[in-house]
């Protein structure tokens, strides 16, 4: 994550927090980019590539193992616990895929989490989904 989008994230996070805004569940997610359509087939690309993509922009909040064990002082909850098969199992590739790209709020969770599309090519988003994947096993 660039010094400037980190530094955007977490303003926005404490401005959340400051004003209390409370995060409603969305049924149909609102793409913050044109660009964040997962395709329809082959959306796991290279889990080893991806780890590095984790580890740079997703291990902040999401811990370098998706355990989410950390503390991060703007997120209203903890993201999801990655290495819970049971939760993982429940989620498609395409929805991953989305909450990257799209970011949280266009998935109905928290707004903290910043929208990749503009950011990270179709590649790199795939590539996290596969290493996101290895986490839980599934």
């Amino acid at each position: 994550m660039t010094p400037n989008r980190k530094f955007a994230t977490r303003l926005i996070g404490a401005f959340c927090l400051t004003l209390g805004i409370s995060l409603a569940a969305s049924a149909e997610p609102a793409l913050e980019s044109n660009n964040c359509v997962p395709p329809i087939e082959n959306i796991r690309g290279d889990a080893q590539r991806g780890q590095d993509l984790h580890l740079e922009n997703c291990a902040d909040c999401h811990g370098y193992d998706g355990r989410a064990e950390v503390i991060v002082m703007h997120m209203d909850e903890p993201p999801h616990d990655q290495t819970d098969v049971e939760y993982m199992t429940a989620l498609n590739d395409a929805f991953l895929y989305l909450a990257i790209c799209s970011g949280g709020e266009a998935i109905g969770r928290s707004l903290v989490m910043p929208f990749w599309g503009d950011v990270l090519s179709d590649q790199d988003i795939r590539d996290l989904v596969a290493w996101v994947r290895t986490f839980s096993g599934t």
